[in-house]
Parts: C-alpha cells; structure tokens; sequence
C-alpha cells in the first residue's frame, strides 16, 4: 500500500511521474540490465538444462546421465539462482529541491531511483521503495512484475516532485532496517545533508543496517555546491530552516578558497564515514546523467567481484 501526502496528486506532478516512467522505460535496455545483473549477483546457480556437446565444451560439464540414456555427449547448462529483493530509500526532504546548474538533486535522485527500479524488474528481483525526509513520506512493499516497477516508478517521481521537509536520514535507515527483513540490496539516494549521520549514533545506523544487507549510498550534489562564482554579495538561505540566511562576499579569492576547502572536507569526511560503516559509495552530479554514472560504477563492481573471487 502506498500513501502519499495530499500535495503530491496535482495534475503537473502526475504527468512528470508519467513521463519519468516512459524515459525509464526507453533507457533501461539489456546492457543496463545486464550491467546491474553483473553487479548484483544472485545467491548461487541453478541447472537450467543438457543440452547436445559441440567441441570446445568444458568436458567438465558432461551430463553423464544422459550419455547414459542416449549414447551421446550431452553438456549440463546452469544459470544465475536470482532471489534478490532492492530497497530503495529516496530523500525527499527540501534540501534536494536544489539545482543551479543542471536539474535539481530529487529529480536526478528520482531518475536513477527508476533506473535501478527497472533494470531490477527486468532481471526478475523484488523491489520497493521507501520515501523519506523527516519523517516516511511513501511506501511501496518490494514485489514483483512490470506492473509493480512502474508503480514504483511513478510513486518516486511524485514524491521527488513534492520535496519538502528536513533531512533525517535516520528515518530512512531505520525504515529499510524495518521493512528488508532478508538480506537485500539497500540503495539510499540522498545528499546526505544530515549533520547527525557523522556523529557516532549515525553511523551506527549505518553500520547495523550494512551487516545484514548491501548497502549501496548514491550521493546527490549540483556542482554549484563545488565553488562559489565571483558575483559580489550573495544572500543564501537553508531551504530546510526557514528564514536562517547568511551573506556570501563571493568576489574575495579567500572566500571562495575557504568555501572549497570546506566542501571538499564535508565530501572526505562523509566518504569516510559511509566506507567505515560498510557501504559502497556513489556520487551523482546534477548535471549528468545518472544512467551513465549507474553503469560505470556497476562495472567498477563487478570488476571488483570478479578480482575478489
């Protein structure tokens, strides 16, 4: 069952979660699909079938069974064993409302939440999803079916067009904890604009939540949030503090030097909190597009898998 907050059914909303569901639909091909099967592997394989040997085969596979009922070389083929179920924790809070240089973060946030959504359908995996900013804003149970994604899909896209609220990223770890009762792949895409999530309680969340699932953190920021422009005084104000503004002299080389030493210290320091609890980590720029940040990071992982085993 899913619920939304009344806001979120306007006639602008419905047709840009409709639309979201269609480029969805165009984007998430084979090879996308194929690149998160490779990423995401299934928990063993299963035989599929025997079928008639052709030289080259490994001898190793003969199905003996069947040489013995036919007389001739048959080769057993087995397949991927998928039971795999993706939960996806969205930050719909009003931070990520912002985007100065490309499309604001919930919409790319949305986008790549669909993205994962459908190439996971496609390979037969249960997906849900979970909106969250201070408190859970929607809810899809994880299911299966063509039906199902794009009601997950529509349902992300709607929320994201609504963000609104304070960031509490707890609320969305607690939720995946909650609801992924076997072990899952957890996505949690967020600009993880919650100063809490470096404290020790934050990442103990974190933590608890990535030892019995996998846990995958897309970050979303706009490149503006990189550096300041030099354009004189710039009054700035916290979208999820109301009425809390601050004066920027950007036109002082030391300001902005200051400014990107500041952002480049946030990003370490949340790198390394995400890293020490467990989690992968993926960084989403607004202003590209996140089907392409999606497949270079599943061939960094499945890169990652095949050195590993």
């Amino acid at each position: 069952m899913t619920t939304l907050e009344p806001e979120i059914g306007s006639a602008e909303l419905a047709r840009a979660a409709r639309i979201l569901a269609i480029r969805v639909r165009r984007e998430a091909t084979g090879l996308f699909a194929g690149g998160y099967a490779s990423a995401f592997r299934g928990g063993g394989m299963e035989f599929y079938e025997s079928r008639p040997y052709v030289p080259g085969d490994d001898v190793r596979a003969f199905d003996w069974n069947a040489l013995a009922r036919t007389g001739e070389p048959f080769v057993k083929r087995y397949r991927e064993e998928r039971d795999l179920t993706v939960w996806i924790a969205l930050d719909v809070s009003a931070s990520m409302r912002f985007g100065a240089l490309g499309r604001v973060k919930a919409g790319v946030a949305a986008h790549a939440a669909a993205l994962l959504a459908a190439a996971a359908g496609q390979t037969g995996d249960r997906v849900g999803l979970v909106a969250f900013a201070d408190v859970v804003r929607a809810e899809v149970p994880a299911a299966r079916g063509p039906s199902h994604i794009w009601h997950v899909v529509q349902t992300a896209g709607l929320c994201a067009g609504s963000a609104a609220g304070g960031t509490r990223l707890g609320v969305g770890i607690e939720a995946l904890v909650a609801r992924a009762r076997q072990r899952s792949i957890s996505v949690l895409l967020s600009d993880f604009r919650d100063p809490a999530l470096l404290d020790p309680s934050g990442v103990a969340g974190l933590l608890a939540l990535s030892r019995r699932h996998d846990v995958v953190c897309a970050v979303l920021y706009d490149p503006r949030e990189e550096s300041l422009p030099s354009v004189g005084l710039v009054r700035v104000e916290d979208p999820e503090r109301p009425g809390r503004t601050q004066v920027l002299h950007t036109g002082r080389k030391r300001a902005r030097a200051r400014y990107r030493r500041a952002w480049a210290a946030r990003c370490a320091a949340l790198e390394r909190a995400l890293r020490s609890a467990g989690c992968d980590v993926v960084w989403m720029r607004t202003d590209r597009d996140p089907l392409r940040t999606w497949m270079h990071f599943f061939e960094q992982r499945a890169a990652r898998s095949r050195v590993a085993s």
